[in-house]
């Protein structure tokens, strides 16, 4: 039969049945002790005269014992009983005699017996029982490491060992005082020697995969102990009411995975269309970290610094959170942070954006920390529980503040950041309304069906992909022989993997005479272009499906036009003012696409392909008729 061991974190347990249900520890040696397991002797007088009458003291089987009373109350009896001997040699001499020898004897006995007894608990003497308010009880666990993102891309993280402490925030009070005078006189000590006292015990609830740094710390049960000499609010009245007792466990986690990795990630991107001014930054945390069987939880971000170049400019403004933001004249650096930001773990994911003044530049380096907050502990624990220095529970002793804290040092290049933006053609601020014009007009060209399918069919041969097209209701503005069509053709062409979508919308008037088709019209249309970019040539090759487009509905529209059959009559196109420049423009465009194709940046078929359609329209244009025949803006 196949098996499979695994390695598991200790957990605290009885120490004589094994049971994960504590109860009670040994407050002689801090054993962990199931209910069925404690003993605690009904009569003890072991912290007689403390200020501890309603609390037994917890033992193991091994520390099972009792401490008798002070046989003092014993004199009295005698003493009454010697009283009674007394009176009863007036009667009977030999009697009396008798009871007052016996007398003697006891008291002797008795003296014998609490001296023995007095002298054992001297040997055997408890540590002093305080009980300090508990103030706070946090556990808190560190990974460290480093994330740097490399000028060739490369993502690279390191981590040092997982450490951590345990915390705990206590106040002394008044009566802690005066059972340390009462304990002095119960067991005779003089005022200048040393006491140890006992605040009781810590256990750690949970898997606990850690060690203490600290070598008096041996287990999961954790003595909360000191000397009375080195808090001076217990040594000395001359104090105020109250003092704190701060205690601190140093631990290393230790047999539990996932404490080799940084479950983050933090990637810069510059935003779009936002003239290279708009930093992204893009935060990630690992959904199943440290394990499957134990995730932790992001809560949140308690502290993000990054130090920019002071070249970029002010911070304009920021999205996602408020940070705050200080230029350094002599490092010739700003710093920006930002402070305690939720997060949610569903999505596993924050976004934040930055706005500078200047131009961000792909050369910088962004340096920082960044300081992320996750509910629970990596070693496993849950949390601890306080027990009282007898051995018993306190009340609302379970305490469960576990933080595991990831804090990085970053190194981000912006060599490897793609500056992406969107390039639309006609753009009004870009380009001269005579070089790429956004409407064109067909004199003679009838917008309809015959056109449409004739258009489609053209770019679908020509590699443009034509996803839609949309064929809105006819209006007669009024006249039985005059029809207004409009159609919208809408699609995509890729170089790669990257898209360049494109939108046509075909408009015109079909005019009728006795027949059911169209015997005249006119067609207008608007073409635009539009797709991403992250360099130049990207952009040309944007602006090339325009033009190729543009070439297409030129050299098809200018097939189904029907010279003499314009709907205004006279059959005779207009020369198109601007035909020179355009021809100028043209001609421009064929010498940038031999140079692509010398440069080895577009293939020899759609150079030879792009040429073709600009030497067609250059013929058009030469001969006064045919393509676009009126450009306006």
């Amino acid at each position: 039969m196949p098996y499979e061991l695994r390695e598991r974190a200790p957990r605290v347990r009885c120490h004589s049945c094994g049971s994960a249900d504590v109860s009670a520890v040994c407050h002689h040696c801090g054993r962990p002790l199931c209910r069925d397991h404690v003993r605690r002797p009904a009569v003890t007088s072991e912290f007689e005269g403390l200020g501890l009458r309603k609390t037994q003291p917890h033992h193991c089987a091994t520390h099972d014992h009792v401490v008798g009373a002070s046989l003092k109350q014993m004199y009295y009896v005698v003493g009454g009983i010697a009283v009674a001997a007394l009176a009863v040699m007036f009667l009977l001499p030999p009697a009396g005699v008798i009871l007052l020898l016996g007398c003697a004897g006891a008291t002797g006995l008795i003296r014998y017996v609490d001296r023995r007894r007095a002298r054992a608990a001297l040997l055997d003497r408890p540590s002093l029982p305080v009980q300090p308010s508990i103030d706070a009880v946090e556990v808190r666990e560190v990974l460290r490491g480093e994330l740097v993102l490399e000028a060739n891309g490369t993502y690279r993280t390191s981590v040092t060992p997982a450490d951590g402490h345990i915390g705990v925030e206590t106040t002394f009070g008044r009566p802690d005082q005066n059972r340390l005078r009462e304990y002095r006189r119960k067991f005779r000590l003089a005022d200048d020697e040393e006491v140890p006292f006992s605040a009781g015990y810590l256990v750690l609830r949970g898997p606990a995969g850690l060690e203490f740094t600290d070598r008096v710390v041996g287990g999961l049960v954790v003595p909360l102990a000191g000397l009375a000499g080195t808090q001076p609010f217990l040594a000395s009245q001359d104090v105020p009411v109250s003092a704190k007792w701060h205690v601190r466990l140093g631990h290393r986690v230790t047999g539990m995975p996932g404490h080799s990795e940084i479950p983050l990630w933090l990637t810069p991107a510059l935003m779009p269309e936002s003239d290279q001014r708009t930093l992204q930054l893009d935060l990630q945390w690992l959904g199943n970290w440290p394990s499957a069987e134990s995730s932790l939880d992001a809560d949140r971000v308690e502290r993000l610094t990054l130090q920019v170049p002071a070249a970029w400019g002010n911070v304009e403004y920021v999205e996602g959170a408020t940070v705050e933001s200080r230029a350094d004249p002599e490092s010739g650096r700003r710093r920006i942070e930002w402070k305690q930001i939720s997060l949610d773990q569903e999505k596993r994911r924050l976004e934040l954006a930055v706005h500078f003044e200047e131009k961000i530049r792909l050369t910088d380096v962004i340096t920082g920390s960044l300081v992320v907050s996750f509910r629970g502990a990596l070693s496993g624990l849950e949390g601890v529980e306080l027990f009282e220095p007898l051995g018993g529970r306190r009340r609302g002793a379970r305490y469960s503040d576990v933080k595991t804290v990831v804090t990085a040092d970053v190194e981000l290049s912006l060599s490897g950041v793609r500056y992406q933006d969107v390039r639309v053609v006609p753009d009004p601020r870009k380009d001269h309304p005579v070089r790429i014009p956004e409407t064109h007009e067909f004199p003679g060209v009838i917008p309809d069906h015959e056109t449409l399918i004739a258009l489609t069919d053209a770019m679908s041969g020509d590699g443009y992909y034509v996803k839609r097209v949309i064929e809105n209701p006819p209006r007669d503005r009024g006249r039985a022989d005059l029809v207004n069509r409009a159609w919208d053709v809408a699609g995509r062409r890729y170089f790669g993997v990257y898209p360049v979508d494109f939108h046509v919308v075909l408009t015109g008037e079909e005019v009728y005479g006795s027949d059911i088709r169209a015997e005249a019209g006119n067609t207008k249309v608007r073409l635009y272009v539009k797709g991403a970019f992250a360099s130049k040539d990207m952009e040309d090759e944007i602006e090339s499906v325009w033009y190729g487009l543009q070439g297409i509905i030129s050299e098809t529209l200018q097939q189904q036009c029907k010279p003499g059959r314009s709907h205004d009559g006279t059959g005779i196109g207009t020369q198109n003012p601007a035909s020179g420049l355009r021809i100028q423009e043209l001609k421009r465009r064929r010498e940038k696409f031999e140079d692509a194709l010398l440069e080895r940046r577009i293939s020899e078929d759609a150079c030879r392909d792009f040429i073709a359609r600009i030497d067609r329209e250059i013929a058009d244009l030469d001969e006064g008729f045919g393509g676009p025949q009126t450009w306006e803006r």
